[in-house]
């Protein structure tokens, strides 16, 4: 079958690739569009080591064109998005509900294939039927508003918090989509101005030029704090400048370090809280709910679409970090997108 694969950082090439076999509990399905992630980005340019050639790319959505023999929650036709990424369900951390963190879990596009190719398989366990109502665009972001959601839940909000967001990328902006739909109120920082703009057009109030953070949260009662950026710098800002009592919730995936004053922290009663995808399968049939319901439309954070041929470019662009969600036109027509 025809893929995109990553040859070597910053360098993809279309070639032939043997297509997955189909165990008895997967399901094969035609990738129609996909998105490019921070994850696709960081492989991409080499941050993350992968065995070249690769294929990238995990948040899809698919028709189902061949079922393994002990499936039978979809059928041919049907348009599927993928949960993709599968816990082990057998070692201490998914037994204790921890399977977001289990070390053995395959991800798509990460540690296993990904589904920037002709065919894509997973686990029918990891897959969701897209009801009618569902477009085609809303069903492809379906995937990283479900790291939104889970964060938000972790967080514990509630209606009429104030919450800040430090970072509107796509996670960030799915926090703030959902945040405001649930009654929360959202301060958003970014670099961009045109991400804070699409913050804003979600419902956030944007961080004001030249107040001081530390004095501007504290006086708009601000509970929680998002570090969204997945940078040095926004969580070094979220840990001190946090209101006595709040909470800092990380979702951003820096690799770098950054630096905290321990005794701030615990004299003011600052928790700390981490994130980390989502809980299986939960967070993933809360998004699909809402997604359905209309009380969500996550396509509102889509940018730019480019088509397969210009994959390369489409992760350039994502990297450039001034985009929304970037998507990938698998097959060339949009299927009523």
């Amino acid at each position: 079958m025809k893929a995109a694969l990553l040859a070597s950082p910053g360098k993809i090439v279309f070639g032939d690739v043997p297509a997955p076999p189909l165990r008895a509990d997967e399901v094969r399905f035609q990738p129609v569009c996909a998105g490019v992630c921070g994850t696709d980005v960081s492989i991409y340019q080499g941050h993350r080591p992968v065995e070249h050639p690769f294929v990238l790319g995990h948040e899809v959505l698919g028709l189902v064109t061949e079922l393994g023999k002990d499936v039978t929650k979809v059928a041919p036709g049907q348009r599927v998005v993928v949960e993709p990424n599968y816990p082990c369900g057998e070692c201490a951390l998914c037994r204790r509900g921890r399977g977001a963190v289990c070390a053995r879990k395959g991800a798509m596009g990460v540690n296993i294939p990904g589904c920037y190719s002709e065919y894509a398989v997973a686990p029918e366990e990891f897959v969701w039927r897209v009801p009618d109502s569902v477009g085609d665009r809303d069903a492809v972001t379906i995937e990283p508003l479900a790291v939104s959601l889970s964060g938000l839940g972790r967080s514990g909000a509630k209606p009429g918090d104030t919450v800040a967001v430090l970072g509107c990328g796509v996670v960030g902006l799915l926090l703030v989509h959902a945040a405001t739909d649930m009654g929360v109120r959202v301060i958003a920082h970014d670099r961009f101005p045109d991400k804070v703009a699409m913050a804003r057009a979600l419902g956030a109030e944007p961080m004001p030029d030249g107040e001081d953070v530390a004095a501007f949260w504290g006086g708009r009662g601000v509970r929680t704090v998002f570090e969204c950026a997945g940078a040095p710098a926004t969580a070094e800002l979220a840990f001190a400048a946090a209101p006595r009592g709040a909470d800092v919730m990380l979702l951003g995936l820096s690799s770098r370090p950054a630096s905290l004053v321990p005794v701030r922290v615990v004299r003011e009663g600052v928790s700390i809280l981490t994130s980390m995808i989502y809980d299986h399968p939960a967070d993933f049939a809360r998004a699909v709910e809402l997604v359905a319901s209309g009380r969500l439309s996550p396509s509102k954070v889509v940018t730019d679409v480019y088509p397969l041929a210009e994959i390369g470019a489409a992760l350039e662009r994502a990297a450039g970090g001034a985009s929304g969600k970037v998507l990938v036109d698998m097959l060339g027509k949009w299927g009523g997108m």
